[in-house]
């Protein structure tokens, strides 16, 4: 037994915890104890009375302090509360007697007080009693709990049957839910894609259900909105080659990444509902942006699709304070690299990371390469690959204005690249060394100007290289970059050859830089920036010191891509005109066109006469036992019943009209012996073909009386390779078009020369002067020549006039500016070859060939045709072939038609002149306000329809009836 009675032996017994060690030494006495000391009063106690001072006069004594004798070398005893008595000495001697066996146990006599919550009012008043509140919530969750699982359903709200779960399960639930997790609550469901939770009716401690249910939704929200965007990065890195969508699939799957590390952290220090529902509100509306964003790019066809669609949610948010509109920017620059890439390497700003884009490739965005074929009415058939613009795959925030400059820009230059390797636009280590501005996104003032003055001084190094490869002399393959221009020293190694001292210097430099620890090198994610700073948002978004100066959206794009792309346009455009006009004689192939397509050749339009239609020359056609004579021969048309003539006789009768016709203005001699199948001295090839026609067009052809008679004759040229910029297929079927047109006039003008011919012819009977005929004669000639004169001076004359005055103001320019001509991001290649073709389309409406004016053209024909019918009738006459008796009558009756259907051409000449609207047609008045050089009305669809009607007549002569 020990001292104290208790069995050292026995295991369940209790030592007595409070008996002092058997180590301590004797004789120590019992004050020695820490804190002996110090006198404690019981729990109950009360601090000292605070008494105010008088000499304050305050009635507010909250903050000062009482007057405690609290000394080096002196106890602190504490005062007990009592107004009315004193404490007795006696008795703390007893107390203290009583405490010093334990100074931790109280007496029986004074238990413990309940502690009270304290307020002020208690406070500032002692005798101040607190009311109980009569709202349930105030009572603690435990009584809030008893009401709800009671059967009496005192609330109402039918949570009885709900199952009570505990607080911090339930919070790490909603935190796994929330972030797209499987919990013990909640699971997700493959099929359905959605979370069902594990009970149907389950509560916590302090909410009802329904409470729960409706906070649950933001957490299901965010669950399934994860798990969806985690499906659409899956699948886009599996099936989706596309860069965009690649990049969108990154970015995407930054943004999961990002809410999981933020919200996983923050979360692992609340236990609140409340605080896990504000955090994750950031994250909620982030998520919902998000997912509408792949749910619209879901449906788009390609990546510009998609980039236009993030661009017009960005415009859509523009003006909201709490939406993610920084974040959207991030994106939209990391989603348009790609395409803002290949951008740059269509314009030759980049370097071609793939296989350069040609005409025998795939193509790829906005530039397709197609097999153009084109079919005019003849039924000839042109094709080859081309470039080919597919506005489809524009970007919304590009114009369409804008992405034909950016088109037409790259196709010049792979015109340099394939016909000037050695320019140095042309060449990708020049263009390099000029340090070219890259096409990127800027969404601040401040960015905007820098990029700006970065394309000028990247217009100005390239000028200066372009002006270097200009000058007399220059050797193209040792044009060196301005980059290395600058730099002469030669290429050294780092180690061998130096100093022994360097040496060793570069060593211990490597060996100290591998014994330092290993540098972060994660690139900092503007993107993940971003996110952080708006998941950790509280409520309000931060304010951005440049949100105020940022450019609206819609001009965001312009801002910050134009100057460059203009800068390259202005570039490109230069070169490619001056070696069009000086390189390739572009001037010469189109004074060719108006030569010989528009007969303004007056040599070629003689010949040409002469061949088909002079009866006087020999016949081309093969006889038998005839030997031809050699002499000049000719189709003879309207002299022979056989038509039309076979190629032998074509051959012959056409044989030199082109090559004796044409006088280039660059030849030192003209060659005198060319033949029709040696003509390779004319531009593009120039010669006579056959048209190729159908059934009903031969048919017509057949008959030589008839207007279509030769319809079956054209002239085939081919651009050189250069030029098909410039003469287009399309443009070489109006050139067409207008040819066979002319080629019926001047046989009209030739037909009614030659009536003069057959009524001054007399035979041995002496036949006498037919005064109808006479008449007939006369008008013919009036309204023949007059269409003419209208076709030739008016329609062809004039507009052409003004293409060469335009022609010549470009040639001027490059005189002038020798190696530093200076033309406009819209003064290029296209806006030539598209005001040719306005020149032509001009011409053709002067000449009554658009499609609107078909009536005219037909009923114009169907004269024609009165005017042929008449000269076959005098022409038989003159030669004794066709009785008197049936050709008075004949002769009238294809008079008074002629006389009608010239009435009715000139009452419809009259109506449109005097119609609103026609011929006043134009084209861009933005465009000529600007004054560029092809953007001006100088071409515009002009009413010339009274010049006509001034030559036709002026007196209402087939106004008036005339008595026969």
């Amino acid at each position: 037994m020990g001292d104290n009675g208790i069995d050292p032996g026995e295991p369940f017994a209790i030592p007595d915890l409070w008996a002092p060690s058997k180590l301590r030494a004797i004789g120590v006495e019992e004050n020695d104890l820490l804190f002996s000391q110090l006198k404690l009063d019981d729990l109950d106690g009360t601090l000292p009375l605070i008494v105010e001072p008088i000499e304050n006069g305050n009635d507010h004594v909250f903050f000062s302090i009482p007057d405690m004798p609290f000394g080096p070398t002196q106890s602190a005893p504490i005062t007990i509360d009592a107004p009315d008595a004193h404490p007795d000495p006696a008795e703390d001697s007893t107390n203290e007697e009583i405490e010093a066996g334990d100074i931790w146990l109280l007496s029986h006599d004074n238990p413990v007080g309940k502690p009270n919550y304290q307020s002020w009012d208690a406070f500032e008043n002692p005798a101040f009693k607190d009311c109980h509140s009569a709202y349930i919530s105030e009572s603690g969750p435990a009584t809030f709990d008893a009401a709800l699982a009671a059967k009496e359903d005192f609330l109402h709200v039918d949570n009885a049957g709900h199952v009570v779960l505990d607080t911090k399960t339930y919070v790490s639930a909603l935190l796994n839910l929330g972030l797209g997790r499987s919990s013990v609550l909640f699971t997700w469901n493959e099929q359905k894609q959605f979370f069902s939770p594990s009970f149907q009716e389950m509560r916590i401690s302090g909410y009802t259900g329904n409470s729960l249910d409706h906070l649950l939704t933001t957490f299901m929200e965010c669950g399934s909105t994860t798990r969806s965007l985690q499906a659409f990065v899956n699948k886009s890195y599996i099936q989706n080659t596309s860069p965009c969508r690649i990049a969108l699939a990154d970015a995407v799957s930054t943004l999961l990444a990002t809410i999981q590390a933020r919200l996983s952290a923050s979360t692992s220090m609340h236990n609140s509902i409340l605080q896990l529902q504000a955090l994750f509100q950031p994250a909620h509306s982030i998520l919902k942006c998000f997912q509408q964003i792949v749910t619209n790019v879901s449906a788009t066809r390609n990546d510009e699709s998609m980039l236009s669609t993030i661009y017009q949610e960005i415009q859509l948010l523009e003006h909201r304070t709490d939406s993610p509109r920084n974040i959207l920017l991030v994106i939209l620059s990391r989603v348009s690299q790609p395409w803002l890439k290949f951008l740059g390497e269509w314009l030759g700003l980049q370097r071609e990371s793939e296989l350069a884009l040609s005409k025998h490739g795939r193509g790829k965005s906005f530039v397709k390469v197609e097999n153009r074929e084109w079919v005019d009415d003849q039924g000839l058939e042109l094709h080859g690959p081309d470039f080919i613009l597919d506005f489809d795959k524009v970007p919304s925030f590009i114009t369409p204005e804008d992405a034909r400059v950016m088109f037409e820009v790259g196709r010049s230059l792979r015109f340099l690249r394939d016909h000037h390797s050695d320019h140095p636009l042309a060449r990708a280590d020049v263009v390099a060394s000029t340090n070219p501005p890259a096409l990127e996104w800027e969404f601040s003032w401040e960015n905007i100007v820098q990029v700006e003055s970065k394309a000028l001084q990247y217009e100005n190094d390239l000028k200066r290289a372009i002006q270097r490869f200009s000058m007399p002399g220059a050797n193209p393959l040792k044009l060196e970059p301005l980059g290395q221009t600058l730099d002469k020293e030669p290429f050294q190694l780092d180690f061998f050859g130096r100093p022994e001292d360097d040496m060793e210097a570069h060593v211990l430099a490597s060996i100290a830089a591998f014994n330092g620890p290993f540098k972060d090198g994660t690139p900092t994610d503007d993107l993940s920036l971003e996110l952080n700073t708006y998941l950790t948002a509280t409520g309000i978004l931060p304010h951005y010191d440049d949100s105020v100066s940022c450019p609206p959206m819609s001009l965001v794009p312009l801002l910050s891509f134009n100057p460059i792309i203009s800068a390259q346009a202005r570039l490109v455009n230069s070169t490619c005109m001056r070696l069009f006009f000086k390189s390739h004689s572009l001037r010469e192939h189109l004074d060719l066109q108006r030569d010989f397509h528009l007969l303004g050749n007056g040599v070629f339009s003689s010949r040409l006469s002469h061949a088909l239609f002079d009866p006087e020359l020999e016949s081309a056609e093969r006889q038998r036992g005839v030997a031809r004579s050699g002499n000049t021969m000719g189709l003879r048309l309207g002299g022979r019943d056989n038509w039309p003539p076979a190629s032998s006789e074509l051959r012959l009768a056409l044989m030199g009209v082109l090559s004796e016709s044409h006088i280039p203005k660059k030849a030192q001699h003209r060659s005198h012996a060319g033949t029709y199948l040696n003509q390779n001295s004319l531009p593009g090839d120039l010669s006579f073909a056959v048209r190729d026609m159908s059934e009903d067009e031969i048919e017509k052809c057949m008959d030589p009386d008839s207007v279509e008679a030769l319809d079956f004759l054209r002239l085939s040229y081919k651009p050189p390779p250069p030029l098909e910029a410039v003469i287009t297929p399309l443009i070489l079927y109006k050139y067409d078009q207008l040819f066979k047109c002319l080629l019926r006039v001047l046989r009209m003008l030739y037909v009614v020369s030659d009536l003069f011919r057959h009524g001054t012819y007399r035979s041995s009977s002496q036949k006498p002067i037919d005064t109808i005929a006479q008449r007939f004669r006369v008008e013919a000639h009036h309204f023949i020549t007059s269409i003419g004169g209208y076709f030739f001076d008016t329609g062809i004359e004039a507009t052409w006039r003004i293409f060469e005055c335009k022609l010549q103001e470009i040639e001027d320019r490059i005189n002038n500016n020798e190696g530093d001509i200076t033309l406009g991001q819209n003064e290029g290649l296209d806006k030539l070859r598209d005001y040719h073709e306005r020149v032509l389309d001009k011409i053709m409406f002067t000449l009554f060939l658009r499609k609107r004016q078909q009536a005219v053209l037909k009923l114009l024909e169907e004269i024609f045709a009165l005017v042929l019918q008449f000269s076959k009738h005098s022409r038989q006459r003159a030669l004794g072939l066709e009785g008197e008796d049936s050709a008075g009558d004949e002769v009238r009756e294809i008079y008074l038609k002629f006389r009608k259907k010239v009435g009715v051409f000139i009452t419809v000449c009259r109506s449109l002149s005097e119609k609103k609207g026609y011929g006043e047609k134009k084209y861009d008045g933005r465009a000529a306000a600007r004054g560029g050089l092809f953007d001006g009305d100088d071409l515009a669809e002009e009413n010339t329809v009274s010049h006509l009607l001034s030559r036709l007549e002026m007196s209402n002569y087939y106004s008036r009836t005339v008595n026969i």
